[in-house]
């Protein structure tokens, strides 16, 4: 009888150990299954660039031909805030080009009058039909050597680059008797307003 009591006894313990062990084993399983899921990288957003603005052209619009004095009225006036004010008109049905610096000769002079070197514009001025260009004239800094005028030679640029002439010189009168000094006498470039063509005098 006591042999069969430890025997009893023996099954019951391994019976409990297997028990035992096979709780634990499920608690791991339980446990490893309920894991949260281990958070992946959010994908890297590549930013957008940001367009580069468009350089302003410097040339004319192609196939554009140069102002000249069949197609444009030049006139000139006093200037309220410089000296004198050359306005020339686009009488013409299509475009033209007014490029660099009117040629400007007074008093029987061969020299054209200096141009304005830092009143150059980014780009010639095109002028559309009925539109206008401006360029400041100022005839003299301080008169002590001049001669006295009442019209002038204009003229204008074939280009750019100052090769040649574009069609006949035409004459433009002044609004009075000017006081012409050509050591000091200066044209601005040819500018879109008169506000850009302003000359101190």
């Amino acid at each position: 009888m006591r042999a069969k009591c430890g025997a009893g006894r023996v099954l019951a313990m391994t019976a409990a150990l297997l028990t035992a062990t096979a709780c634990g084993a499920s608690d791991d399983a339980r446990t490893s299954s309920e894991a949260p899921p281990t958070a992946s990288g959010s994908p890297t957003r590549t930013p957008t660039p940001t367009p580069k603005p468009t350089p302003e052209s410097t040339d004319p619009p192609t196939g554009v031909r140069p102002c000249t004095a069949a197609l444009t009225r030049a006139s000139v006036a006093d200037d309220p805030e410089g000296d004198l004010m050359l306005t020339v008109t686009n009488t013409s049905g299509a475009p033209c080009t007014a490029y660099g610096a009117p040629r400007l000769t007074f008093g029987g002079s061969t020299s054209a009058v200096a141009p304005s070197r830092d009143t150059a514009p980014k780009a010639p001025v095109t002028i559309g039909p009925g539109g206008s260009a401006y360029a400041g004239i100022l005839m003299a800094w301080e008169p002590d050597d001049f001669v006295t005028v009442d019209k002038g030679s204009l003229t204008f640029a074939a280009d750019g680059e100052g090769h040649g002439t574009a069609g006949e010189p035409v004459t433009v009168a002044l609004p009075g008797r000017t006081p012409y000094e050509e050591l000091d006498a200066e044209v601005t470039y040819w500018q879109r307003t008169r506000e850009e063509a302003h000359v101190d005098g």
